[in-house]
């Protein structure tokens, strides 16, 4: 019987199965529960910065998995998980910087203040130029990775393509939801503008599988000489 709580487990309410991360006399395994079998009481929808997912936390006391994974490949299985799931956030956040970015070009071409176009301006010129640089970035980081990636366990190399991937992407929809809602003025941060949707799903796509912080010390260690 598993015993236990986790929290902000992403479509949880949706979900026909889940897998759960669990300790087998002190050894990682993964618990496959089927969802028909837990109370309705036992999730609870949590409400998230970003209004566009869906996330609950499940009370798993007393529920009986239909199927326990254990031995020593739970680990590496584990690992690459994250690392993959790093590289698909990252390649949701770097389009979602494109879109951002072209939000943000539409409202600079159109809205005058004293009688000159905004986007002329060049304090807001430079910020859009580096969103662009960084969104390249980003997607250069996550093509290369996705081009690593095969059916086998991954290396260290496409360890820190994963990272890379992930800290550039990340940062980069970071800095263009804040300029857009910054560029847009007091409408960016209203529910009227979509400004404010940007910046929403930034602050979580950067706490899922860890922050850009989180994986340039792990690449550190891969990439620096002791």
């Amino acid at each position: 019987l598993l015993q236990g709580r986790k929290q902000m487990v992403m479509d949880a309410q949706s979900a026909r199965w889940i897998a759960v991360l669990v300790s087998v006399e002190g050894e990682a395994a993964i618990a496959v529960v089927d969802a028909g079998e837990l109370e309705a009481q036992a999730i609870s929808p949590r409400v998230l910065i970003d209004n566009t997912h869906r996330a609950a936390d499940i009370d798993f006391c007393n529920v009986r998995p239909a199927l326990l994974v254990s031995g020593t490949a739970v680990s590496a299985a584990l690992r690459d998980y994250r690392l993959l799931g790093a590289l698909l956030v990252a390649a949701e956040s770097t389009g979602a910087t494109a879109a951002c970015l072209d939000v943000t070009v539409d409202y600079l071409k159109t809205r005058k203040q004293f009688g000159k176009l905004i986007g002329s301006y060049q304090a807001l010129k430079h910020p859009s130029v580096e969103i662009l640089t960084m969104m390249d970035s980003a997607r250069s980081f996550v093509y290369h990775a996705s081009s690593l990636i095969t059916d086998d366990a991954l290396a260290q190399d496409q360890e820190i393509a994963c990272r890379m991937a992930k800290a550039q992407a990340t940062e980069a929809l970071k800095f263009a939801g804040d300029r857009a809602v910054q560029f847009h003025g007091g409408m960016g941060f209203t529910w009227d503008c979509d400004a404010q949707l940007f910046i929403r799903r930034a602050q979580w796509a950067q706490q899922q599988f860890g922050d850009a912080q989180h994986h340039r010390q792990r690449l550190a260690g891969l990439l620096l000489d002791d």
